[in-house]
């Protein structure tokens, strides 16, 4: 990443000069973060096929202070690979199901490793992290599936559902909003409560935000177009347990949606959280104003953004009887709008 920091320097630095921050409250250091970020997601996406870009991604490792101050344990449940990330000073019983994003085609400990660490420590619980299978080897709906396997056999194993909380980032966020319309539908146990950070809920979305952010974010369209067609494998897009935005949302569990203000995502995240408070859902939405997508994960470079994960932690723990940590600040906007929402039908 160093390389992408240097080479984005000189045109950051330029910019600003010329026009400003690209966002109100950017400062410099962290424009050039995400100008960094979006130079190695394009060059990646430009590989020649998916396996390459894979690869690039996994080069890459989150790291900060949060993971010492967990243990982690892997091992097999429902048969997919998984890994127990145990706060090392002890922690409550909720559990957390964590379902990772990356486009459906990467994604790891290595790339999720500390924000997954942060999150157990800030929610007090027990995060089990899901190495569900990815595309193109495994196309739609065999992630899907992964996830579904996974907490039936956390269920079976004796965790109650009532503490029991599964939670995505971006694709995983899809994951986790399509199996909780997936349980509703086949009648069985929903989790105490589910989080989702910025999900990507509609692959048949075009325009809007996907477009008009994308010179804030850290994406570009055609590459939710790649993503898409590798994980559908011709599967259609407006298939609910591929696109949650077309679910049946009546009876989900409590909802925590976070969503940045200048992300490509940004305005289905919206219309997902309008849609199931319509549908009698509880959803807290957390919006960054100026957010990208998931800024959760730089956290660690920006403490500015560390209220965000303990708002994560504090759903957790009001959802699942524990007792919650201090209150963390409510995120707020260039002009105070309040960043958390909680929305009723």
């Amino acid at each position: 990443m160093m390389v992408y920091l240097l080479r984005s320097a000189w045109r950051v630095s330029w910019r600003r000069l010329r026009r400003g921050p690209l966002r109100p409250s950017w400062s410099w250091a962290y424009e050039l973060m995400v100008a960094a970020q979006r130079s190695f997601n394009v060059h990646a996406a430009r590989q020649p096929d998916l396996l390459a870009e894979r690869r690039l991604w996994a080069g890459l490792r989150a790291r900060g202070p949060a993971l010492a101050k967990v243990q982690r344990r892997s091992l097999q449940l429902g048969g997919v690979n998984v890994t127990w990330y145990e706060p090392r000073a002890g922690g409550g019983q909720a559990v957390i199901m964590y379902l990772h994003g990356g486009g459906f085609i990467y994604g790891s400990e290595r790339s999720h490793g500390e924000l997954c660490a942060s999150i157990a420590l800030a929610s007090q619980a027990r995060l089990l992290f899901v190495d569900y299978r990815l595309a193109p080897e495994h196309p739609f709906p065999a992630a899907l599936d992964d996830a579904r396997a996974v907490y039936l056999a956390l269920l079976q194993s004796g965790v109650p559902a009532a503490q029991l909380v599964i939670m995505g980032d971006s694709a995983g966020g899809n994951l986790t909003l399509a199996l909780l319309a997936q349980l509703g539908a086949q009648h069985q146990p929903q989790p105490a409560a589910a989080v989702a950070l910025c999900p990507w809920v509609d692959m048949t979305a075009r325009g809007g935000s996907l477009e008009q952010n994308a010179r804030f974010d850290w994406a570009e369209p055609w590459m939710f177009e790649r993503w898409a067609a590798a994980y559908l494998n011709g599967a259609d897009a407006r298939d609910p347990r591929a696109s949650p935005a077309h679910a049946a949302l009546a009876g989900l569990p409590p909802l925590f949606l976070a969503v940045g203000g200048a992300e490509m995502l940004h305005d289905q995240v919206l219309d997902f959280a309008a849609r199931a408070a319509q549908a009698g859902v509880q959803v807290t939405l957390d919006r960054e104003p100026d957010g990208i997508h998931l800024w959760h994960s730089l956290a660690p470079v920006f403490p500015r953004l560390q209220p965000a994960v303990a708002r994560i932690g504090e759903f957790v723990c009001a959802h699942t009887g524990a007792a919650s940590p201090a209150p963390a600040a409510s995120a707020t906007g260039p002009r105070g709008e309040p960043g958390v929402l909680r929305l009723s039908s």
